[in-house]
């Protein structure tokens, strides 16, 4: 063999071995996420189930997992069971008490957690519900309802009362009239991972979750995403999140400053996510750039008259505050995170049946959560 063929041997056998070890690297570890720019790589499912989860243990996500039930009685009304539970367990925001409301579907390895809304309280503001009710009618319809254009009408159901004043997530006991004596209980975190907890233990299999949630409970929906992905590491996990996209009006921001303080919501945020505080929009992205197994499906009108009246903005720059920040995650992660934006001022999904561009709510839905490539992007 000449010495020239010697050589291009050798540089081929060179060149696969190169090849070869590339093919086996570790993909480099997940960036830093920000509203814009170029995305952090997607970790595989193995590095989600690691990294990431230890980081949403760190992150205080898991604080309630591992808390006992053992106080807990139930009910039955109307094919629901009704699990009430001990004041030292749970409870609502003027200590009165707290239920979770399961139905089984037939279905059984796909599971909907829904995130029930109703405004918040901080001091200077006490609008919110207050109590829990067991409103089996009521949690019936939307996604829990029989109807044959349902995608998740066969699916196992935990409905979610909302009765903490505190998106859901507050960690706190709160002394509102500064008297020595608390009179507030934002106790979301305990409520949730105790619905949670219900989702491990009636439906253990549950392979596909759909969390989702209007007003404050779309709020909710944001922080209760990593609390089901600790305790279902490996299920393919859905957010419909409906008129509680975390947004905040910049010019209030000491009023969402306080309320963050009084639901001591501060150790749920990431301090590599700081634009995580300033809207609570992004701690989608920052999820989205860790979890392989997550899609975020976002709905609202561009006018939503409740939003706009309860954080005193213009409809002009809530539109604009909303296609934006919106458009940030989706340019990022388009394949993942979906809008279903209408005209109009209406707040959460009032008509699954309503249509754009040829696709109705419901459709948009069910193409979210069978994965189907024509879950995309509509705006009205």
């Amino acid at each position: 063999m000449s010495a020239w063929r010697k050589f291009c041997v050798w540089v081929c056998i060179a060149g696969w071995l190169l090849a070869s070890c590339s093919l086996h690297r570790r993909p480099p570890n997940t960036a830093t996420p920000a509203p814009t720019g170029t995305p952090p790589v997607s970790p595989t499912a193995a590095e989600a189930n690691a990294d990431y989860l230890q980081t949403l243990r760190d992150l205080h996500y898991g604080k309630y997992l591992g808390a006992s039930d053992s106080g807990r009685t139930k009910t039955t009304q109307l094919g629901w069971d009704i699990y009430h539970y001990s004041p030292a367990d749970c409870r609502c925001l003027l200590d009165t008490e707290y239920l979770l409301m399961a139905r089984a579907g037939t279905e059984s390895t796909k599971t909907v957690l829904w995130m029930e809304g109703g405004g918040v309280c901080f001091p200077g503001s006490e609008d919110c519900t207050k109590t829990a009710n067991a409103g089996v009618l009521k949690a019936q319809l939307g996604l829990g309802s029989s109807s044959p254009l349902n995608p998740v009408k066969d699916w196992n159901f935990i409905y979610v009362p909302y009765c903490d004043g505190s998106i859901h997530l507050g960690d706190s006991d709160a002394d509102y009239d500064n008297n020595g004596s608390m009179d507030h209980w934002h106790w979301g975190l305990k409520n949730t991972s105790a619905a949670v907890r219900l989702m491990k233990e009636l439906f253990p299999g549950s392979q596909e979750i759909l969390v989702a949630g209007c007003s404050a409970g779309g709020y909710g929906t944001i922080g209760t995403a990593p609390i089901v992905r600790l305790q279902f590491p490996q299920a393919n996990l859905y957010v419909l999140n409906e008129s509680g996209l975390g947004l905040m009006n910049p010019a209030m921001r000491a009023d969402y400053d306080l309320a963050y303080r009084t639901w001591n919501l501060d150790p749920l945020l990431p301090p590599d996510c700081p634009q995580c505080r300033d809207q609570l929009i992004y701690l989608y992205y920052w999820q989205l750039a860790r979890d392989p197994r997550l899609k975020v499906g976002v709905f609202s009108s561009y006018q939503d008259a409740t939003f706009i009246g309860n954080w005193n903005i213009s409809p002009e720059d809530f539109k604009t505050l909303l296609l934006e920040t919106t458009a940030s995650i989706h340019k990022d992660y388009p394949g993942v995170f979906q809008r279903y934006l209408i005209e109009g001022d209406a707040h959460c999904i009032l008509n699954y049946s309503y249509t754009v561009n040829g696709i109705s709510i419901w459709e948009w839905i069910r193409y979210m959560v069978n994965n189907d490539s024509r879950w995309t992007d509509i705006l009205e």
